[in-house]
């Protein structure tokens, strides 16, 4: 499932936990879904910022190799 995905789902959830009509037992499923949910999509942003990082640091190389004395 892609981070969007998860998002959108987590969204539902919140929104149904927010409305009226859910027992307390769809509630507990639910939070507890929710949970799972967000710990899903921290992993996945903590990965895309560490591709990101990794890139960055890839870039600032790139750029020191082709202009080494920082001059433009």
């Amino acid at each position: 499932m892609t981070f969007e995905q998860m998002y959108a789902k987590l969204d539902e959830i919140v929104k149904k936990l927010e409305g009226q009509g859910v027992g307390l037992e769809e509630s507990i499923k639910l939070f507890n879904d929710g949970l799972e949910l967000s710990r899903k999509c921290l992993e996945s942003l903590n990965q895309s910022k560490g591709k990101i990082l990794l890139l960055t640091d890839e870039l600032n190389k790139l750029t020191e190799e082709f202009n080494p004395d920082g001059r433009n």
